[in-house]
């Protein structure tokens, strides 16, 4: 009798099931608002929060333009980092609402 290991088990149902992609922007979410905390302090990461991820389209709501205008400053340095931690080419751009 052969075993299978359970993280081959688990990734082949996830990939089934379509859950893939939902996984994968829960992660992205989670990466980008530690991200933002890192980058920016808590002031700024309490009044911004990625929203959802569309195609490879990022959203992101903001309490304030301010907000807005810091993080669009430094979007090309956020989706490297977010994109290196994530291990490919998971965002391309970011989209602000506020």
């Amino acid at each position: 009798m052969t075993f299978i290991p359970l993280k081959n088990i688990l990734a082949k149902n996830v990939r089934e099931s379509g859950f893939g992609h939902q996984i994968l922007a829960a992660q992205v979410i989670e990466k980008f608002n530690q991200i933002l905390r890192e980058v920016f302090g808590p002031g700024v990461a309490r009044k911004a929060r990625a929203m959802y991820l569309r195609g490879k389209i990022l959203t992101i709501g903001c309490l304030s333009s301010v907000v807005t205008q810091e993080i669009y400053l430094k979007r090309g340095k956020i989706i490297k980092e977010l994109n290196r931690q994530l291990g490919g080419e998971v965002v391309i751009d970011l989209k602000f609402k506020m």
